[in-house]
């Protein structure tokens, strides 16, 4: 399951529970270490927030709140014992008062997502304290709001991160989910934040590295993950070329590092693509600098489709994604699979795909154009 259908089931299972006045259940949602589990349940808030303010203006907003139990004790959790109380004989008794996170979860009309993060890492004493939060919705007396969805989340053991299993008893009482690594969903939201855009131009080239597990850390125990790739584009402004190398392997490791920063060394001495973009024979007369190359290929695609994105939001978006089409055709003509590579970034930098298709059909007598788009209709056709 990726982001966006893991995002869309929780958000039908919280409606569905609102509807029938009833607790939504508690998710459990498993994956590779960095892949944006915590990061899900944060939009998920953010739905709840649009979807109840469409309807309520003036609503207050979801309430969010993740816990990483990695680093929790039990009386983080549980709270703190105080001995106030009195029973009905006299006696003292000793109650718990909760910790300061839980109150906002428990406020009548309270809606949200309350995520327990890295519950199979987490001591024993605190996997315990945590069921009762997950399962029974309460810590002693006090109770979650009804609006509120639960979604624990952990790695699984297969991935080497001190993940242990799950007692049967739970497992058996939540929906498990598993989450996988999402390249053209991590992409949009990337290049959304304006990171770095030689991040994704590289992932394209070498998808392997865009999720690995922690048995593939270098021997300073970095390894590259969708969380750290963010970190990494939304670092490289602040830092000095002559860094990149050491930055990037502090982030993703030294193997995975190098390859990077050879990529992005070859994507700045390649043709400039605002140049491909305006005359694309001009700038580039003899198509054999891409024959068997990869990663040339890659790299100029996804640079293509960036300064194509970026022009048709400032300009005639008419005439520049004609340019575009056109240039598309001519330096993927040796080699075609290379158009959705562009096509992938173009949509990620928020490129109209309507408007593109507008073009293409109002074009279509193009010779150049004519051939991408029959390439394209073949390969949808499969």
């Amino acid at each position: 399951m990726n982001f966006k259908t893991l995002t869309a089931t929780a958000m039908g299972m919280w409606r569905h529970s609102r509807k029938k006045d009833q607790e939504p259940i508690t998710l459990c949602v498993l994956g590779p270490p960095g892949v944006g589990k915590t990061a899900a349940g944060r939009m998920i808030a953010r739905l709840m927030t649009d979807e109840v303010q469409s309807r309520t203006p003036g609503a207050p907003p979801a309430v969010f709140e993740a816990l990483d139990l990695s680093s929790m004790l039990p009386e983080d959790l549980m709270g703190l014992p105080d001995t106030k109380g009195v029973d009905l004989d006299g006696d003292r008794i000793t109650q718990y008062v909760p910790q300061e996170w839980m109150a906002p979860l428990c406020k009548d009309g309270a809606y949200g997502v309350l995520v327990l993060d890295d519950l199979p890492a987490a001591q024993g004493q605190v996997q315990v304290a945590c069921r009762q939060v997950s399962l029974e919705r309460r810590i002693h007396k006090m109770k979650l709001a009804p609006g509120i969805m639960v979604i624990v989340t952990g790695n699984r053991r297969e991935d080497k991160s001190a993940a242990s299993t799950l007692p049967a008893h739970f497992r058996n009482s939540v929906c498990i989910l598993t989450f996988s690594p999402d390249f053209e969903g991590w992409e949009g939201w990337y290049m959304d934040q304006g990171f770095d855009s030689d991040v994704p131009a590289f992932l394209h080239y070498k998808r392997d590295h865009f999720s690995r597990l922690p048995k593939d850390a270098d021997g300073q125990g970095a390894f590259a993950t969708p969380r750290s790739w963010s970190m990494l584009g939304r670092t490289l402004p602040a830092v000095v070329e002559d860094t990149v190398l050491d930055v990037a392997a502090g982030l993703v490791g030294e193997g995975v590092a190098s390859e990077y920063a050879a990529f992005r060394m070859l994507r700045r001495e390649l043709v400039d693509p605002e140049k491909v973009l305006e005359n694309a024979r001009k700038a580039i007369p003899d198509l054999g600098i891409l024959r068997d190359r990869p990663d040339r290929n890659i790299a100029l695609a996804t640079g293509l489709g960036e300064v194509a994105a970026r022009r048709a939001k400032v300009g005639k978006h008419q005439e520049v994604l004609v340019k575009y089409l056109q240039a598309l055709s001519y330096v993927t003509s040796k080699n075609r699979e290379f158009i959705s590579v562009s096509v992938s970034t173009f949509t990620a930098c928020k490129g109209n795909m309507r408007q593109l298709l507008d073009a293409a059909r109002s074009n279509a007598k193009d010779p150049e154009i004519k051939e991408l788009v029959s390439y394209l209709a073949r390969t949808l056709e499969k």
